[in-house]
């Protein structure tokens, strides 16, 4: 397996790992929604906008706008590249620096570039917005520009500053567990309130009950339902930006009526 990798590019490696695994959790998630399984955790209702009309904008962003930038990337000596194997502390540390850089990026092109009411429509952020972020895979489905600045940068920016070398074990467990984070967050789906309702006062039931949050997919979905909320704030985000400047959807209401702001729409 390993020689076989070492004849491809890696960056080619990592993209196609990155599309088996968001297509192959994208399907398991359109197959909950066709047979009603787990429908007790499916917090929307299920996209409008049918599966087959989303993949191909999701396909072309995927083929014609991420696989050039990681081998643009690769060529230029930004990422992918050093040494084949990381220990894990390194990978840990890694881990780390890309998830605080990613809500870095990510806030700053959402909030202070995607959002903002000349670009909204211009760079076609309203695309994504067309979504009730209750079909998985239309976490890609947005405009080029969009794609760019939401999926791309906050990806590649900060692995280049990491320097995570080039282990593909490590590059396929980011691009795997990133791509099932993006799903979940559009799926519609809300597995936290497992736990929620998790009874009793023993320790176990206590710790369920602690980890909901961390498994909630409700912070996005209030992004789509309010617009003004959780520019970062998700499933497996660090939630820095939006917990530092308050625009965490639990957090807004609060900063208004502190501040005097007038509540928006949705709150």
């Amino acid at each position: 397996m390993t020689s076989f990798l070492h004849t491809i590019p890696l960056f080619v490696t990592v993209w196609a790992a990155q599309m088996v695994a968001y297509h192959g959790i994208g399907l398991w998630f359109y197959w909950l929604d066709a047979t009603g399984r787990l429908q007790r955790f499916k917090t929307r209702p299920v996209e409008r906008r049918p599966y087959l009309d989303i993949l191909p904008r999701v396909l072309a962003n995927q083929v014609f706008l991420l696989l050039p930038a990681m081998g643009l990337f690769q060529w230029l000596g930004l990422a992918f590249v050093g040494r084949e194997h990381i220990s894990l502390l390194t990978a840990a540390l890694s881990l780390v620096g890309m998830s605080l850089g990613h809500d870095v990026v990510q806030y700053a092109f959402h909030r202070g570039v995607m959002h903002r009411p000349t670009l909204m429509n211009r760079l076609g952020h309203a695309v994504h917005h067309s979504t009730s972020a209750s079909c998985s895979i239309s976490a890609c489905y947005m405009s080029g520009a969009d794609f760019v600045a939401e999926i791309i940068c906050p990806y590649l920016l900060p692995l280049a500053l990491v320097g995570a070398g080039a282990d593909v074990w490590f590059h396929i467990f980011v691009v795997t567990t990133g791509a099932f984070g993006g799903l979940y967050e559009h799926s519609g789906y809300d597995f936290s309130l497992a736990l929620e309702k998790t009874g009793g006062e023993g320790i176990g039931a206590r710790l369920a009950r602690k980890m909901a949050p961390a498994l909630s997919s409700r912070a996005h979905a209030e992004h789509h339902a309010r617009g003004n909320v959780s520019f970062s704030d998700g499933f497996g985000s660090s939630s820095l930006c939006d917990t530092i400047l308050k625009t965490r959807w639990d957090l807004v209401r609060a900063r208004r009526r502190r501040s005097g702001e007038p509540a928006t729409a949705g709150e």
